[in-house]
């Protein structure tokens, strides 16, 4: 192999990388989604409810608002500031479906998952073929010293080859000349005319060396290391030589005590793989929490606009009360006392009115920002989802505690996570205890050159050379190897007690869910008696007032009754409907759509 060709080669192992690095960036981060997808793609299935499409990509271009109905009517209730004309309406179901695509949260866990993932594919990388290579090359100058014979050396040698010459041109003896010759180098010699003279010459070399290797590293703890290395050298001034050398070498090493087996050696890689499922029963849970957050939000802002309507509603009565007591007052049939009550219940209603106002509209600007979109989007809820709750109902389970507890020991995902973290645990003391023992591990190398030849190619495996022994460490110091097992050991009692702790949660959980949700359907029914009752009332206190005879504070207390009551009926029919979702939730069995939306469970009613 000629030494331009050599050349070209390192060229080409250089020059690769560095137009890969130049223009593949594209490449690279494609290459590490595929990777991570398929790792979650592949484990998803042992996560009840884990969405079976997942993606960290936004969707910068989507427009959530668009194509959904807008507001044609003002609403009075909220005065004269009106800015709802045109918005757009959103229900419930669009509402999760841009949190899941918008909230800046909810991303920020995909990328964690997304992230655990990839880390869980570089552990699986380690144990793969990897291959290495590189190149290098080198131009040397130098200043070199060579003796060489003086010219008075050099000329007398030129005149004694041409004697016979001379002889012939001449008719001068040989022997004659050559003695005269021999005179004139001893006189030569006697002056130091022949002594070497010193000349400086400059020395240029072009070397260089190629490398292509690869490592892997096996599960049972055993790694194999092959390379190859090529290297040349030429002389670029004067004659010079040429030389080249290659040699191949193989290596194999492989525990036998300490760090041997699957169980220890791949301890890394095997906590990886368990740490992505936990990742992703995280993630299963989060996506529940995270549609109970947006339903109760939701529901909060339409249940401050349904006070809002109340409370107006209650305006606009006292507004009507007054103006009858007014009436009456100057016709000497009603006192001014009375008159002044009503005014002053008049103003208070007024007041809370405008507060109720203020609330809605700074509950729907943080909702906006829940869902991830900007302070300026102009929407609005749909307040038919309300009127869907009122006409459906109550939706409450018929499931006792006891039966809820059972079920959310069986389902629970961070339960199963505990349970599997205290399997670390045991695995961890045994990995410990495993780095006390004794160092002793096989060698085997083989090496292959090419013996010296001026070329790269033939190695001769004739000549191989073999060889196999063991490395022995003995456990003089184990002083961290044993804190590190006793470590693990406290660790496992840790773990112990966490497991007991997390199943004692799971019950606190189930129990005070199943009580919100019977204390919430308790308060419904209590609401509905105090709204029918307290409607009476005011009806009663109309027809007091238009015959004259209701006083002030009956009127007063039937119309705030009222509305207090219609306001505690949707905030218990609004909080019956999470605290069910929350109950689902914390017994393992809420599941979540690709949308966001969750599958009603109907088995339990």
């Amino acid at each position: 192999m000629s030494i331009k060709s050599v050349l070209l080669q390192s060229a080409r192992i250089v020059l690769i990388p560095t137009v890969i690095l130049g223009c593949s960036t594209t490449h690279y981060r494609k290459t590490a989604d595929r990777d991570a997808y398929q790792a979650i793609s592949e484990k998803s299935p042992d996560v009840p409810g884990m969405s079976k499409e997942f993606s960290i990509e936004t969707e910068e271009t989507w427009q959530p608002l668009a194509d959904l109905p807008v507001v044609t009517e003002e609403d009075p209730a909220l005065g004269s500031e009106q800015r709802e004309l045109g918005a757009s309406i959103v229900p419930l179901e669009q509402a999760l479906q841009i949190a899941v695509r918008k909230n800046r949260t909810y991303q920020t866990r995909k990328e964690s998952l997304y992230l655990q993932a990839l880390a869980l594919m570089l552990e699986r990388h380690q144990y793969s073929p990897i291959f290495s290579g590189g190149a290098s090359s080198r131009v040397s100058h130098s200043l070199a010293d060579t003796m060489q014979a003086s010219d008075f050396s050099t000329g007398l040698s030129g005149t004694r080859q041409v004697i016979g010459q001379i002889e012939s041109m001449t008719g001068t003896p040989a022997d004659v000349l050559g003695a005269y010759a021999d005179l004139v180098e001893g006189a030569g010699a006697l002056a130091g005319l022949d002594e070497m003279q010193t000349h400086t010459e400059k020395v240029r070399t072009l070397s260089g060396e190629t490398q292509v290797g690869m490592d892997w590293l096996l599960e049972g703890g055993g790694r194999i290391a092959v390379g190859l290395t090529s290297n040349f050298m030429r002389f670029l001034t004067g004659e010079g030589a040429d030389s080249a050398s290659s040699a191949l070498v193989g290596t194999f090493t492989q525990p036998l005590l300490k760090g041997a087996g699957a169980k220890v050696a791949a301890e890394k890689l095997t906590q990886a793989e368990r740490d992505l499922l936990y990742e992703l029963r995280r993630f299963t849970r989060y996506r529940k929490e995270f549609t109970v957050e947006i339903c109760s939000s939701y529901y909060s802002v339409l249940r401050t606009r349904d006070v809002v309507r109340n409370n107006w509603r209650s305006y606009k009565n006292f507004v009507r009360n007054v103006e009858r007591e007014r009436a009456l007052a100057q016709e000497g049939r009603s006192k001014q006392a009375d008159l002044g009550r009503l005014e002053q219940a008049l103003l208070n209603n007024e007041n809370n009115w405008i507060n109720a106002v203020r609330r809605y509209k700074n509950e729907l600007d943080n909702f906006k920002i829940q869902l991830g979109l900007s302070m300026d989007a102009n929407l609005v809820l749909d307040d038919t989802e309300l009127s869907s709750l009122r006409k459906q109902g109550l939706q409450h389970p018929k499931l006792s505690d006891e039966d809820a507890i059972k079920v959310a020991l069986a389902t629970r995902l961070d339960l199963y996570t505990q349970y599997d973290q205290l399997e670390d645990a045991e695995r961890k003391v045994y990995v410990a205890a495993d780095a006390l023992k004794p160092g002793l591990s096989l060698l085997l190398r083989g090496e292959v050159d090419n013996s010296g030849q001026r070329d790269f190619e033939n190695l001769d495996f004739e000549r191989a050379t073999w060889s196999a022994g063991v490395d022995l460490d003995l456990p003089l110091d184990r002083t961290s190897e044993r804190n590190a097992y006793r470590s693990t050991l406290i660790r496992l009692e840790q773990a112990k007690r966490e497991t007991t702790l997390k199943e004692d949660s799971v019950k606190l959980d189930v129990r005070a869910a199943w009580r919100n949700l019977d204390q919430a359907y308790r308060n419904y029914e209590i609401a509905k008696m105090k709204v029918d009752l307290s409607a009476r009332r005011v009806e009663e206190q109309e027809l007091r007032a238009e015959l004259g005879e209701a006083t002030a504070m009956d009127q007063v207390d039937a119309q705030n009754d009222f509305t207090q009551s219609q306001n505690e009926l949707i905030e218990s029919l609004v909080n019956h409907t999470l605290y069910r979702l929350a109950f689902w939730r914390d017994i393992g069995i809420l599941y979540i759509k690709e949308n966001g939306q969750w599958e009603e469970v109907k088995d339990a009613f």
